[in-house]
């Protein structure tokens, strides 16, 4: 009996001190960029004891495009109406792109009811910003192009003010040519072009740097040696090719590049820390977790409020 109750009862996490309120800490300065540096460079090395959420709380937390459904599966060929922030606002900033576009949309949702943006979102699992197909299940994932050109529609038909777009650096090419770069490099660039179109500023964000494994499992296993589960640069980033294709693309089209790099590892090391100040960075094998993106609002606001202000 026993052991039966030992088993069913999972371990308790060892934890350490207390570590500072990562969204505070940057909330109340007025260089948040430096600050975050600050806190990666200073990463705790033991699972901080106000860890928020905490650590079996990581995965499960979602924001609102996943607990509405908007973020839409791999099926889905059309768009769903979701809108955030202030729905009467003149300003219109939509975020577009695949997981990598929504992970991001804690920040925007905060941005947007503090500026009162009206703020659509239109994502789709693995679905990238580029206009080139894909591989999903070992055949071309053309529910994914049909998509993304129902999403382009709508967006020139909102005219937004800004298009936050972003995608992840992984997924295969269904029909590739001798030259990937360039087919990756021409199908940002359609997309960036065609959504200027628009009228919109268009702003791509690189895709973040990825951990090494299951950054949670990691942590749990061990909780006072978080450095054992850090990735370093510059093996987290994915492929750098594809950063590559989106800054050339961006030069093109005057689109406007933000690499999330400097605020997931820290700047003087590159070392990629599991847990800055009292926050899981990730919540999987790639995505960030919602409380570290919300947390990193005001880190991004600079960048956004140019493009939205911009005339």
């Amino acid at each position: 009996m026993l052991s039966l109750t030992a088993t069913a009862v999972p371990p308790t996490i060892e934890v350490g001190d207390p570590a500072p309120a990562l969204t505070q800490a940057l909330s109340d300065t007025r260089a948040p960029q430096a600050r975050l540096a600050e806190l990666l460079a200073s990463s705790p090395t033991a699972l901080p004891s106000n860890l928020a959420p905490p650590l079996p709380k990581v995965k499960s937390s979602r924001s609102a495009v996943y607990r509405d459904g908007c973020h839409v599966d791999y099926a889905a060929t059309s768009t769903r109406p979701c809108v955030y922030g202030d729905p009467t606002s003149s300003r219109t900033v939509v975020l577009f792109g695949d997981s990598h576009a929504a992970q991001w949309f804690p920040a925007l949702q905060r941005l947007a009811t503090t500026r009162d943006w009206k703020l659509v979102s239109l994502t789709k699992a693995s679905c990238k910003v580029a206009d080139v197909t894909t591989v999903s299940g070992h055949k071309p994932y053309n529910a994914c192009d049909t998509w993304r050109s129902n999403a382009m529609a709508r967006i020139n038909t909102l005219r937004p003010d800004l298009v936050v777009v972003s995608s992840s650096d992984a997924g295969d090419l269904a029909r590739p040519t001798a030259d990937p770069l360039h087919q990756w490099t021409a199908g940002f660039e359609n997309t960036f072009r065609n959504l200027g179109t628009s009228g919109a500023r268009v702003a791509a964000l690189l895709d973040t740097p990825w951990p090494k494994g299951d950054p949670i499992d990691c942590a749990a296993r061990n909780s006072l040696q978080l450095r054992a589960c850090a990735h370093h640069l510059p093996d987290a980033t994915r492929d750098a090719s594809r950063g590559t294709a989106v800054r050339t693309a961006a030069s093109a089209t005057a689109t406007t590049v933000i690499d999330p790099t400097p605020w997931l590892c820290a700047p003087s090391t590159g070392i990629c820390p599991v847990v800055v100040a009292n926050t899981a960075v990730y919540r999987d094998d790639s995505h960030l977790s919602e409380a570290y993106a919300d947390a990193l609002a005001p880190v991004l606001a600079p960048s956004l409020d140019r493009l939205v202000r911009a005339p």
